[in-house]
């Protein structure tokens, strides 16, 4: 016996196939309609469902294992079909079945039927046509719709905004760029964009939100992050961090122009620049007054030793016995140390007593960098034996001999041919080694500590997580080490590099 539809609850909720709210999406294949079928007569174990076009049939069968159950006829063109729902019984006999005309399928969208065969009639939902569809007394009220797409006066419409676009953003246009010469003879300014998110005006069409990052973003907004002038350099602004710093003296500015302590002087063409008029005590680019040239407190340099080509940076040899290289930076013992100074087992010394008046430690890659043209390799002189100098500079790290910009004090970073060799990744550039360990009371590298060595990170059980902060040069007392069957002592393998105020 054949049952026919007793009650029939329609939905029409087409669903936009932009991500816009969050809602039901299907491919880009066709659309799709969903029914769920209620009312099913106990003897029934199979679904049917055909989707009659106006030039095909699509035919989608499921077994009937719970109530309500869902299917889903899919890859749909857009059109208006007849959806033909029926309950068959295991010998294939049709026992209820329904036919729902005029079900529209939109690209993209999703129609939804609730079918109960239980019960006689059929109850539409509310659609967008200024009438009572459901009989409930109230007009177009409660009608899922895609985003972008409102009811209004029984016409469908687009508005200007959709608070189901969510959040659209436009941060991948962001942009951090230099402007300019930055040479030392230009002026740049380190420019960052940066570009707002879309919360309002959020619609771009029917059924379609405002791209991410697109041409609603606009220009963005402008901000100068620094600026340099004459004779001075700027690097890492594509960072969004610009680091400034002036050019070594003796570095031209321009025609017959020089910098000379970060200005821009008259050359003469002898061996002194000239500023109005006035003698700067400037020959061939290094001070010929209170600051000594050689950069280091002994008077005496043993990393980047050209004066000439490296005026602001200096390897300086040396040892100290007051803990720290990142957290101890101040003078201590008048700048006697130094491997030919006359406190040359840096008692009571810092790393910083190694450096000369007007210089001090290295403060970290940036500044290396700047003052080395990039590039560590002169660090070491081209004499110098294997694994015998190191020359450590102020830089922080939190784990893994990376750098950052953090406070922590994790690894001791330099340049030189002692320590671990630092890898691209680390993103340390231009500094090349570092001392780093993993168990407490060691700098983690052999051939810098005793007994062939006088480097210690020595600081209890965290020393493993703070060498930049316990790190000092004592382990070989009164020469009392070998390395390469040379004795070695507090002063030997490296020190500090030291950079020009």
């Amino acid at each position: 016996m054949v049952r026919r539809l007793a009650w029939l609850f329609l939905a029409l909720l087409p669903v936009s196939a932009c991500n816009c709210g969050g809602g039901r999406v299907v491919g880009a294949n066709g659309g799709a309609i969903r029914v769920t079928l209620i009312g099913v007569d106990p003897k029934a174990v199979t679904l049917g469902l055909s989707a009659i076009g106006p030039s095909a049939t699509v035919d989608k069968f499921a077994f009937i294992a719970t109530i309500p159950l869902t299917s889903t006829v899919d890859q749909l063109m857009p059109a208006t079909y007849v959806l033909r729902a029926s309950a068959i019984d295991e010998q294939s006999m049709t026992l209820q079945s329904v036919d729902v005309p005029e079900v529209i399928v939109s690209m993209g969208g999703i129609t939804e039927l609730t079918i109960d065969l239980s019960r006689s009639g059929i109850q539409p939902m509310e659609q967008c046509d200024g009438v009572d569809n459901d009989g409930d007394g109230e007009i177009d009220e409660a009608i899922d719709l895609p985003a972008c797409i409102v009811c209004t006066g029984g016409q469908l419409s687009v508005p200007g905004d959709d608070v189901r676009c969510g959040i659209i953003a436009c941060s991948g246009l962001d942009s951090v760029v230099v402007r300019g010469d930055l040479s030392a003879a230009g002026e740049a300014t380190c420019v960052s964009t940066r570009h707002n998110p879309i919360t309002t005006a959020r619609c771009a069409g029917p059924q379609s939100c405002k791209a991410p990052n697109g041409p609603a973003c606009g220009a963005g907004t402008e901000v100068e992050l620094a600026k340099k002038g004459l004779c001075q350099t700027m690097i890492a602004c594509e960072s969004g961090r610009p680091v400034i710093d002036r050019v070594a003296n003796g570095t031209s500015c321009g025609v017959g122009r020089i910098c000379s302590d970060g200005t821009c002087v008259f050359f003469d063409g002898g061996a002194a620049p000239v500023d109005a008029g006035v003698d700067a005590g400037i020959d061939a680019g290094i001070d010929a007054g209170t600051v000594d040239p050689s950069g280091c407190a002994d008077g005496t340099r043993e990393g980047f030793l050209a004066l000439l080509q490296y005026p602001a940076i200096a390897g300086c040899s040396g040892a100290w016995s007051l803990p720290g290289i990142t957290a101890t930076t101040s003078a201590a013992c008048n700048r006697a140390a130094g491997n030919t100074g006359t406190n040359r087992e840096g008692l009571g010394c810092a790393s910083a007593d190694l450096c000369a008046v007007g210089w001090h430690p290295c403060r970290g890659k940036n500044e290396v960098g700047i003052k080395t043209n990039g590039s560590c390799a002169d660090a070491t002189p081209a004499s110098a034996p294997a694994s015998s100098l190191f020359f450590a500079v102020v830089q922080n790290s939190a784990n893994d001999t990376t750098c950052d910009t953090s406070t922590s004090h994790n690894d001791v970073f330099g340049c030189g041919n002692l320590g671990i060799l630092l890898t691209p990744q680390k993103n340390c550039g231009p500094l090349t080694r570092a001392l780093a360990s993993t168990q407490p009371g060691t700098c983690g590298f052999n051939e810098a500590e005793p007994s062939l060595g006088p480097w210690q990170c020595v600081g209890g059980v965290q020393s493993h997580l703070n060498e930049g902060a316990v790190v000092t040069k004592q382990g070989c007392p009164n020469t009392t080490c070998l390395s390469g069957g040379q004795p070695v002592g507090n002063s030997d393998k490296g020190g500090v590099l030291c950079c020009r105020d």
